[in-house]
C-alpha cells in the first residue's frame, strides 16, 4: 500500500514538474514574439515611453492633428509629379514623428473642403476636417505605418522576393537532387559502393556553412558566382543535400524492390521509373525536407551577408539587419521588418508541424 501511494506521490511530483517545464518554455518563446507583433504597430514615440504598453497612437488616430508644410521642404512626393501635376496640400503629423518629415500626407486641393484647402503653411488641422475617404486612407496608413516604412524605405519588398526565390529555387533541387541520390543509392546493383558513397554524403551534413565561408567565397569568386542569385542557389542546393539524401535514402531502401523489378519487366526505363513511381510514393518524405530545407534556407544570414553585395541580391534576414543599422532609432520599423521576416516561417512551420515532427523522428519514412 505504501508503495503504490508513493509511485502515486511521483507520478503526481513528475507530471507537475513535466508540465511546468513545458509551460516555462512555452512562455519564454512565446511571449517575446507576442511582444515582437504587437508592438510593431506602436509608434516610436509610445516604444520610447513604455516598451511594453499595447498600442495606442497609430490605432487611436480619428482625431490626429497635422500641421501643413511647405512644398519647398525636402520631401518626396507619394505621386509621379510629372503626370499628375494638381496642386497639393501637403501635411505633417504633428503627434507621431512630428518634424522629421516622416509620416507625410499630400492631399489634392481639388477634392478638399474650400475652408480646408485655404490653409497655409504653419497652420493646423484636424483629420476629422477631411473628406470620409481621405480620413479612412489616412487612418490606414497610420495604422501600418512602420510596415510601410519597412517596405518602402527599407526596400524589403524586393528582399523578400529574393528570399522566396532562394528557398523555393533551392529546395526543389534538394528534392530533386537527393530523390535521384537516393534512388542510386538505394535500388541499384552497387551495394558496397552505395555505402561508401553515402558515408561520403553522410559527412557532408557535418560540415556548416560557417565553416567554409572563406574558401567558398574565394571558389565562388574564381567562376564569377558572387553576388549572383544562381550561385547562392547552388551553395544552398550543396549544403541542403546530405540531409535529404540521407531521409530520401532511408525511405526508399523501405520500398518493396519488387515494384522496381515489375517495372524494369514491364520495360520502363530507369529516369521512367524514378517518376512514375519513386517521386509518387517518396511524396511524405519530400513534404519533410522540402520544410526542413525552405526554413533553414529562409532563415540563413550569414552566407548571402558574405556572397550578396548588392541590394538586388540580398535577402530578407540581411535586408532586416541593414535596415536595422540604418534606422537604429526608428523600433517600430525595426519591430516591423522582424515580424515580415519571422511571420512565413511561423506559418509554415504551424501548418506542416505535424510532418515536421514525423520526419525528425522517422514516421515520415513509413509513408
Amino acid at each position: 500500500m505504501l508503495n503504490k501511494q508513493t509511485d502515486k506521490v511521483k507520478s503526481v511530483v513528475g507530471k507537475g514538474l513535466s508540465y511546468f517545464i513545458l509551460i516555462s518554455w512555452a512562455l519564454i518563446t512565446i511571449l517575446p514574439l507576442f511582444w515582437m507583433t504587437y508592438s510593431s504597430f506602436k509608434s516610436n514615440e509610445e516604444l520610447v515611453r513604455d516598451i511594453y504598453a499595447f498600442p495606442h497612437d497609430l490605432f487611436d488616430n480619428n482625431d490626429d492633428e497635422y500641421v501643413i508644410i511647405p512644398p519647398q521642404l525636402n520631401v518626396i512626393p507619394d505621386y509621379d509629379i510629372k503626370t499628375d501635376t494638381r496642386e497639393r496640400l501637403i501635411i505633417e503629423s504633428a503627434t507621431i514623428s512630428p518634424g522629421r518629415r516622416l509620416m507625410v500626407h499630400f492631399l489634392v486641393k481639388e477634392e478638399l473642403p474650400a475652408d480646408v484647402a485655404a490653409l497655409k503653411p504653419g497652420d493646423t488641422l484636424r483629420l476629422s476636417q477631411l473628406p470620409l475617404d481621405m480620413r479612412v486612407e489616412i487612418s490606414w496608413k497610420t495604422i501600418w505605418f512602420n510596415y510601410r516604412s519597412a517596405f518602402i524605405r527599407g526596400g524589403l519588398a524586393l528582399k523578400f522576393v529574393n528570399s522566396l526565390i532562394y528557398a523555393v529555387s533551392s529546395t526543389f533541387m534538394i528534392n530533386l537532387f537527393g530523390l535521384m541520390m537516393a534512388f542510386a543509392l538505394s535500388k541499384m546493383q552497387f551495394r558496397k559502393l552505395s555505402y561508401a558513397l553515402g558515408g561520403i554524403v553522410g559527412l557532408g551534413y557535418l560540415i556548416s556553412i560557417n565553416s567554409v565561408i572563406i574558401p567558398l567565397f574565394l571558389m565562388l569568386t574564381r567562376v564569377s558566382l558572387t553576388d549572383t542569385h544562381i550561385g547562392i542557389i547552388l551553395v544552398y542546393t550543396a549544403f541542403g543535400l546530405p540531409l535529404a539524401v540521407m531521409l530520401d535514402s532511408q525511405f526508399i531502401s523501405g520500398l518493396p524492390d519488387s515494384l522496381v523489378e515489375s517495372a524494369r519487366i514491364d520495360g520502363a526505363s530507369t529516369f521512367r521509373l524514378f517518376l512514375s513511381i519513386i517521386v509518387p510514393m517518396a511524396k511524405p518524405v519530400i513534404v519533410t525536407v522540402s520544410i526542413i530545407s525552405a526554413l533553414g534556407i529562409w532563415n540563413e544570414f550569414l552566407l548571402v551577408l558574405v556572397l550578396a553585395s548588392s541590394e538586388f541580391t540580398k535577402s530578407l534576414p540581411v535586408g532586416v539587419y541593414s535596415f536595422s543599422s540604418l534606422t537604429s532609432t526608428q523600433l517600430g520599423w525595426q519591430l516591423a521588418a522582424l515580424v515580415i521576416a519571422t511571420a512565413p516561417a511561423m506559418i509554415v512551420y504551424f501548418m506542416f508541424q505535424k510532418r515536421l515532427a514525423e520526419g525528425v523522428v522517422g514516421g515520415a519514412i513509413k509513408g
